[in-house]
């Protein structure tokens, strides 16, 4: 492999962006692309008795918390990254 060739750690998003895992920028984050996984991420691994989304998970923290936003997006990062 030579130098031009080399591969870079990213993924494309449900909206079309590039996520780069070594280089994020502000502009490769998009709230649809948090929302979209995040609905379709099951918490605890799959192990549940029924499929509990973070989405869901956020959404019952955000009911919760004194900052309803922060409870929201306090998972976002599994929307890129998981725990």
């Amino acid at each position: 492999m030579t130098a031009t060739n080399k591969l870079e750690p990213w993924i494309e998003t449900f909206t079309g962006k590039k996520f780069h895992f070594l280089n994020p920028t502000e502009d490769q984050i998009d709230v649809r692309d948090i929302a979209h996984s995040l609905a379709y991420t099951c918490r605890y691994t799959g192990h549940s008795r029924r499929f509990y989304s973070v989405a869901e998970h956020s959404i019952l923290v955000s009911y919760l918390a004194n900052d309803p936003l922060s409870g929201l997006l306090h998972d976002a990062s599994e929307a890129y990254i998981t725990d």
